[in-house]
């Protein structure tokens, strides 16, 4: 069923709490319903919010705006109980988190199978940036032409570790990160922050001169560094026409928040930025 969801741009911008500022998705969600979405953005709260939103008003029973959020519909989407919106969510795979080909499979399968309830079925697949290539491609070709009844949104906080035939199957909305979520107020991170975008990309020596200041900083203060760094390369990914040096530099970051959980030292945190960069 083709209808305009509109009512869900309004919901988004003005109603959902850490979504406010993101109106330039109206775009995105302003024209027909399409098969498939892929939400990104580095705080996956938002991104699942909206996607939660998407799932209510795809099964709402109001035959006026929609989500009413007071069908019983809407009620049991609330409460994650309705029949015809299905979750995936990472399995763990020895020491890594990842989808596998098993799970798409299984929703393949499924999404072949009229709803239960609604007229739509919605499937909600989160930190889609951890499907593995084998379950990527099995997602190709329902993808490409899924039942009309269905609707796929994929969740990813690095939308750039999907392949492109996957991103282009999608209607990609890029979540903007919210204002007060980020570690960008005050404090001794900031002046790191700003000699890094200095030195990066430039010159080696610059660069490698950086980096070898990092080795004695304080362990929270270096926390805060990486994480408003990774922040703030992923706007700039967001902002569109991202500079080659800008893809790299991000999962760096993203290899070094995964770091910091099994309590790496500053030198370790240092030579690895000096390694990858230089």
């Amino acid at each position: 069923m083709k209808y305009q969801i509109k009512s869900v741009i309004l919901y988004l911008v003005m109603n959902t709490t850490g979504l406010v500022g993101n109106a330039h998705l109206h775009a995105g969600l302003s024209g027909p319903l399409t098969h498939a979405y892929l939400l990104s953005g580095p705080q996956a709260a938002c991104c699942r919010a909206l996607a939660e939103i998407m799932a209510r008003s795809l099964v709402c029973q109001s035959p006026e705006e929609r989500p009413c959020n007071a069908c019983p519909a809407c009620e049991k989407a609330a409460k994650g109980i309705h029949p015809d919106i299905a979750v995936t969510v990472p399995g763990e795979s020895g020491a890594k988190r990842e989808i596998a080909v098993s799970q798409i499979r299984e929703i393949t399968r499924d999404a072949h199978t009229l709803p239960n309830e609604a007229d739509h079925k919605v499937y909600i697949v989160e930190e889609a940036d951890t499907l593995n290539a084998n379950a990527q491609n099995a997602f190709l070709k329902v993808l490409e032409e899924p039942p009309s009844f269905v609707t796929f949104l994929l969740l990813a906080e690095n939308p750039l570790r999907l392949l492109p035939t996957v991103r282009s199957r999608c209607t990609h909305l890029a979540l903007a990160p919210t204002e007060g979520e980020s570690p960008e107020g005050e404090g001794p991170h900031l002046s790191l922050v700003e000699d890094f975008l200095e030195a990066f990309p430039g010159e080696k020596q610059t660069l490698l001169a950086f980096c070898v200041s990092l080795e004695k900083t304080d362990k929270k203060v270096l926390e805060a560094f990486i994480k408003t760094c990774h922040t703030g390369l992923m706007e700039a990914l967001i902002q569109g026409n991202p500079a080659p040096e800008l893809f790299p530099a991000i999962d760096l970051f993203e290899s070094l928040q995964r770091d910091l959980r099994f309590n790496v030292s500053a030198g370790h945190i240092s030579g690895k930025l000096a390694a990858t960069l230089l």
